[in-house]
């Protein structure tokens, strides 16, 4: 049997915000935290030339580090995305991010 590795981190991926163009707020969830003038245009520019829901990575995602450049006030939905989950899995498989399977030996 073939078993699915385990993520244990998100290091090195960034899978999850590669389709989210926007740092996914809830209404009112923004409040809770200070965020800078220069990250709030980055999300009003985006609205405003109608990408708000393009399949393109987060405005606050750096490709080259593959880390977001805004991780202390993430929104509440990128803390809960839960790592190994299917919807991580499929973000990676998307993207192309490899998992390497674990071989388990035949149990008798």
């Amino acid at each position: 049997m073939t078993l699915l590795p385990v993520i244990e981190n998100c290091e090195n991926c960034g899978a999850c915000c590669l389709r989210t163009p926007i740092p996914p707020y809830q209404p009112g969830e923004e409040g809770r935290f200070e965020i800078p003038a220069e990250r709030w245009q980055q999300i009003t520019d985006r609205i405003s030339a109608d990408q708000q829901f393009d399949l393109q990575p987060c405005v606050w995602f750096n490709r080259d580090s593959r880390q977001c450049e805004c991780y202390d006030i993430r929104p509440q939905a990128c803390r809960d995305f839960e790592i190994g989950s299917d919807l991580c899995r499929l973000s990676r498989w998307d993207e192309r991010i490899p998992d390497r399977p674990i071989e388990r030996p035949h149990e008798s």
